[in-house]
C-alpha cells in the first residue's frame, strides 16, 4: 500500500515537474470538508474533516480534527492528506492524494487518490 503511494506521488510529481507553471506563494487555508457514505440504501457513517493547509504550487499538505458519525456514534480523531497536482498539457492534468485518518479506538486508516482531468474545451 506504502509502495503504491509513494509510486503515484513520485509519477504525478514528475508529470507536474515536466510542465512548466507558475509558481506562487506558499498559501494558508482552512478546509472544513464532509464525506457521507452508503452501501445500497444504508447509510455507512461520514467524517467531518476540519483541516488547515499549507499549499505551495503544485503541492499541498494539510490535517486536522475529524468527527466520526454512524451508527448512532460520534467520535473523535484526527485525519490529514497531502497530494500534488499539475498541468500536463493544455487540456490535461494529473492528481494524485494519501490521506491518512486515527480515530478513538480504532487502527489508523489510509487512503490513495489518483487520476486526471481533461478539458474538452
Amino acid at each position: 500500500m506504502i509502495k503504491t503511494a509513494c509510486a503515484a506521488l513520485a509519477l504525478t510529481a514528475v508529470g507536474v515537474a515536466l510542465a512548466p507553471e507558475v509558481q506562487a506563494k506558499p498559501q494558508v487555508y482552512a478546509n472544513p470538508e464532509f464525506n457521507q457514505g452508503w452501501v445500497k440504501s444504508s447509510n455507512t457513517g461520514g467524517v467531518l474533516d476540519l483541516h488547515i493547509g499549507v499549499e505551495d504550487g503544485p503541492f499541498y499538505i494539510q490535517a486536522g480534527p475529524a468527527m466520526a458519525t454512524g451508527m448512532g456514534d460520534t467520535v473523535w480523531g484526527v485525519t490529514g492528506k497531502a497530494g500534488v497536482s499539475g498541468k500536463v498539457s493544455d487540456r490535461m492534468s494529473l492528481y494524485s492524494e494519501v490521506s491518512a485518518g486515527k480515530f478513538d479506538g480504532g487502527d489508523i486508516g489510509y487512503g490513495l487518490k489518483v487520476g486526471s482531468k481533461f478539458r474538452f474545451n
